[in-house]
């Protein structure tokens, strides 16, 4: 897990952040969410789930409800990136082959080897 960065904000609401690739990020917390809706979507884990005390599973379900809310700004964020680089490697794509073509198509000047 990478580092945390933990401020306090002009309002006094303690900020904490830290730095990672968007998609490890998703990738992470789908996994979490995965885990805990396995354990109460698995043959028989509602059973054991319901034995656990109220404060315990109120808990979780939170958390799962909180992560599936995180989720959809992160699949939008993430989508927006993904667009983003493929948007700048077509335009540097692009832009090489134009470079190229005019080298290409340029006329090409004879060289004048004699001296005045």
């Amino acid at each position: 897990m990478k580092s945390f960065d933990i401020t306090v904000d002009a309002q006094g609401h303690v900020v904490v952040s830290h730095a990672e690739p968007i998609g490890e990020h998703c990738k992470s917390r789908a996994r979490l969410l995965s885990s805990l809706v396995g354990m109460i979507a698995a043959p028989g884990a509602f059973e054991h789930f319901s034995a656990f005390p109220e404060p315990m599973r109120r808990d979780m379900l939170s958390l799962m409800h909180s992560l599936a809310e995180e989720s959809l700004p992160l699949i939008t964020a993430l989508e927006q990136h993904t667009a983003q680089s493929f948007y700048d490697k077509g335009v540097q794509a692009a832009t090489e082959q134009r470079r190229q073509e005019l080298l290409a198509n340029a006329p090409h000047e004879p060289i004048n080897y004699t001296q005045r």
